[in-house]
């Protein structure tokens, strides 16, 4: 608070030297005045804003949610561009397309395995390291390298065949709008695995709130990206041009462990075939698979809360 107000005096002793200047130069006295007084203003103005304005801290930068969307190699060299393409997708299968956050305590975790939560931090104010933050993220260390239009820049060098790819992975800020919704708890308490049994009405809107979460994913997917990934997505769906279909029933899929019991998970199933299978779905020809994707399983999802 002091150093705010130091300006103030400064100025003030200057303010009443240039008010004392129109008894001494009669004729020009009124001109200086105002002529000073507009100079002194400038300066508080811009004294107010250099002492206000603060960089912001790389913690602060990458606090909040985050879509991750690509790795760019740019920065590869032909030999290494070979070992990359032949790794490239274990490499993007572990973190492309996902919704992760980056907590102000330190706290880090990914919406897939909410539960799991790692500890991430900065050093230097120019690296960001992730530890035990789950698949993609248990070791992730990296290099600042600038956040610009919502995206930020993190060059992680990863080790593959004796060789050390630097791979500079861009994530989108999502801070709000209907993205923002993805990262509400009440939009994922689907994800939690039920101690107990399920009755019908409870196990379908269980499946709507699913289907209304990936609905919001994949809207986000169609204007972030070109491309999915259908790993990313627990309901066992298959998804075609203009069409999506069920899978058959598989106990250990990540959806079956989901539900209390194998005969919950069978249930919860088959309520998906039933939407499916009602669902009055109009095609109409949109920017991208993914938007179809999205009002295809909103259409779905209402089926089931009918």
């Amino acid at each position: 608070m002091e150093q705010r107000k130091q300006p103030t005096y400064r100025y003030s002793a200057l303010i009443q030297f240039v008010s004392n200047q129109q008894n001494v130069l009669p004729g020009f006295g009124e001109d200086i005045y105002f002529c000073a007084m507009r100079y002194i203003l400038f300066l508080l103005v811009l004294t107010a804003f250099s002492c206000g304005s603060k960089k912001k801290s790389l913690h602060d930068t990458v606090t909040g949610n985050w879509f991750v969307l690509y790795p760019d190699d740019e920065l590869l060299t032909e030999k290494q561009n070979k070992i990359y393409a032949e790794a490239q997708d274990s490499i993007t299968g572990l973190k492309c397309l996902k919704l992760i956050s980056f907590s102000a305590d330190g706290e880090f975790s990914q919406l897939d395995s909410i539960q799991l939560k790692g500890k991430w931090g900065t050093r230097d104010d120019e690296q960001v390291v992730v530890n035990n933050g789950g698949k993609g993220f248990d070791n992730f260390k990296t290099i600042y390298e600038g956040f610009e239009d919502g995206v930020l820049q993190l060059t992680e060098t990863v080790p593959v065949k004796n060789s050390k790819l630097q791979l500079i992975w861009h994530l989108k800020k999502i801070e709000e709008g209907e993205a923002a919704k993805l990262f509400a708890t009440e939009n994922n308490t689907w994800r939690i695995k039920r101690a107990g049994v399920e009755t019908d009405i409870q196990i379908k809107k269980r499946i709507a709130q699913m289907m209304n979460f990936y609905a919001l994913y994949f809207e986000l997917i169609a204007e972030e990206s070109s491309y999915f990934m259908p790993g990313r997505v627990m309901l066992p769906f298959s998804f075609y041009q203009h069409g999506i279909g069920l899978k058959e029933f598989d106990e250990e899929s990540r959806f079956a462990t989901l539900f209390y019991d194998k005969e919950q998970a069978k249930k919860a199933h088959l309520y998906l075939g039933v939407a499916i299978d009602n669902v009055d779905y109009k095609f109409k020809p949109t920017k991208s698979y993914s938007a179809e994707y999205a009002e295809m399983l909103k259409a779905m999802a209402a089926v089931l809360a009918e």
